[in-house]
């Protein structure tokens, strides 16, 4: 495999140029990305993982997390959304829509696995997929259930003291009836908000608690920003996935998570976590080609049995063109 030249970039983290690079001056098209003069090689990369990605359908249509295991909704919700962006593989997309609409229930949400009933915030990430795809009746139900979803509070609310937000706002949990928490809130609300529900008192409740929860210093993590008053650590994916549901709606806590995550740039060593930075970069129109090589060299210099499906998708969609982006909820 070909390793992407250097471009100069600063030491990792800095998110800063050795010297100036000159603006890129040509655009063209390489299937769903738009590149810009390609100086790293991302059309060859673009071929490359998605012929990756494409390979390791598993014969009934879905995408495990591990090739060689069960096929799973949510690398199957993400390896289509992936295909689709590239633009090919229209049979393998066909297949992995017929396998997504076997894991949905009569109540709308989603399966994890067809070893699995218990079915919870999957929906979003499904529902997205299959909105994507013109499949709008699973993704009207979809959105339905998650609408319709009861949530945990604690209500009376425990004093800020305890864990630094507001316990009675609710967002959306991993399980029907539990506790909200960011990512299943992040995924629900770019769904919801790409299904037409960006107004709906769910989907504006939901937006209130996330910002609650932005860690002072900038970013979120799974949950909370405290506990007894000591400021806990944001995360890359946490943080990339609030960006990215809070994308049409920014402030001061959303620049203070962006400052924080460019900050990363270089460090990320984790497949999904650089592929969910990329994408919330991409989807702010702050994507540049030090993200974009980032992605490709880490992709590139991880072994196949650390690359999974999963990985491979988030990788392609942190590079898909922004216009149309199925992450993309800014009109």
């Amino acid at each position: 495999m070909r390793k992407p030249p250097s471009t100069g970039f600063d030491t990792p983290g800095t998110g800063r140029d050795n010297h100036h690079r000159a603006e890129p001056t040509e655009h063209f098209r390489a299937g769903g990305l738009l590149v810009t003069d390609d100086p790293i090689g991302v059309s060859t990369w673009l071929a490359e993982a998605g012929g990756e990605l494409a390979s390791l359908q598993a014969s009934d249509g879905g995408w495990p997390y591990i090739p060689g295991q069960a096929s799973a909704t949510e690398s199957t919700a993400l390896a289509l959304l992936a295909l689709a962006m590239i633009g090919e593989h229209a049979s393998q997309r066909s297949a992995a829509q017929e396998w997504l609409a076997g894991r949905q229930q009569s109540s709308g949400l989603f399966s994890p696995t067809p070893l699995v009933d218990d079915a919870g915030w999957l929906a979003a990430t499904a529902g997205l997929a299959m909105l994507h795809e013109g499949q709008t009746a699973s993704s009207r139900s979809a959105a339905d259930a998650l609408l319709a979803q009861a949530v945990f509070t604690i209500d009376p609310p425990l004093p800020r003291s305890v864990y630094g937000y507001d316990t009675t706002l609710r967002g959306w949990p991993y399980s029907p009836g539990d506790f909200s928490l960011n990512e299943p809130t992040c995924m629900a609300m770019i769904f919801l908000k790409k299904a037409g529900y960006r107004d709906h008192a769910r989907v504006r409740e939901a937006a209130a608690m996330l910002r609650d929860r932005a860690i002072a210093g900038g970013g979120w993590n799974y949950g909370e920003p405290q506990v007894w008053g000591n400021d806990l650590f944001a995360s890359v994916a946490n943080t990339a996935m609030a960006l990215a549901a809070l994308a049409d709606e920014q402030d001061e806590r959303t620049a203070a998570g962006v400052a924080w995550l460019q900050a990363r740039r270089g460090t990320i060593t984790s497949l999904p976590s650089l592929g969910w930075a990329a994408i919330a970069m991409n989807v702010l129109g702050l994507l540049d080609d030090a993200w974009r090589f980032d992605v490709i060299n880490t992709w590139q210099a991880t072994t196949s049995d650390r690359r999974g499906p999963m990985e491979t998708a988030l990788c392609l969609l942190g590079l898909a063109e922004a216009t149309n982006h199925p992450l993309q909820v800014m009109s």
